[in-house]
Formats: C-alpha cells, sequence, structure tokens
C-alpha cells in the first residue's frame, strides 16, 4: 500500500485495544506534536517548514491542534482557511507529488503504535482525504 491510498479501518490488534485514542485535547496535541517532530526530522519536508514557510512553531502548533480539535471533536476554534497558506507556499515551492506522500507516510507512521480506536480511524482518513484534495487543487493550479 503506498502512502497516498486511502486508509480502511481494520479489526483493532489486540495491543491496539492499550492504545489511547484521539478524542480529547490532550492526545490530539500530543499526535501534532509527534507529528511535526517527525516532519522537521526529514531532510526534504524540514526545509518546507523551516526555510520556504519559515514558519513560527510556537505560533503554527497552537493552531494545527485547533484543526484537529475541530476535525475530531468538532469544535469550533479553528477558522482559517488551510488552501490560501499552502497555495502561498506552493507559490514560493511547487509541493510535490513526493511531498504530499510524505506528509501522509510521516502522519500515518506517527499514529502507528501510539494511538488506536474509531478517532483516530477517523483522523486517518481526514488526513488522506485532505493530502489528496490538497494535491489535486494545487496540481490543477499548474
Amino acid at each position: 500500500m503506498t502512502a497516498v491510498e486511502i486508509f480502511h479501518p481494520a479489526a483493532l490488534r489486540d495491543d491496539d485495544q492499550a492504545l489511547p485514542d484521539l478524542d480529547c485535547h490532550d492526545n490530539i496535541d500530543a499526535m501534532v506534536h509527534g507529528f511535526y517532530r517527525r516532519l522537521l526530522d526529514d531532510p526534504l519536508m524540514a526545509p518546507l517548514f523551516l526555510e520556504v514557510a519559515q514558519v513560527d512553531l510556537q505560533a503554527h502548533l497552537p493552531i494545527i491542534c485547533q484543526y484537529w480539535h475541530k476535525m475530531l471533536l468538532g469544535e469550533k476554534g479553528y477558522q482559517r482557511h488551510m488552501m490560501a497558506k499552502h497555495r502561498a507556499l506552493d507559490d514560493q515551492q511547487s509541493l510535490t507529488g513526493e511531498h504530499h506522500e510524505r506528509w501522509l507516510a510521516h502522519f500515518m507512521a506517527n499514529l502507528e503504535g501510539r494511538f488506536a480506536g474509531p478517532y483516530t480511524d477517523k483522523a486517518k482518513r481526514i488526513a488522506s482525504r485532505v493530502i489528496d484534495n490538497l494535491y489535486g487543487q494545487l496540481s490543477a493550479r499548474r
């Protein structure tokens, strides 16, 4: 299975039943921070965040946590237009299929062995849809 294929939840493994789900702020925040650690350790992805976009992680991470609170818990805190930010980044440096595959691969790997349950399955489906839509829209602009 490639990183860009849609996630299909499978039956929980016995060891997954002991893992926390993404059903509260603390777990979502831990997921987001772990995900960004992975992205910033990746030699292809880190320059996009740190050099091209010059992301202020102190400001950015709480915003991304709000996004996932909204997507998973239905909260209203996140009110930004994600596509506009990514279009601006793509204007500076084209976001390729490899960037999108790596993003999703890191997202899925960040969850593996750390989180499990219905909210985690939902996060996987959302991430797959978001990255597919983002890549499709950015590719259509070129």
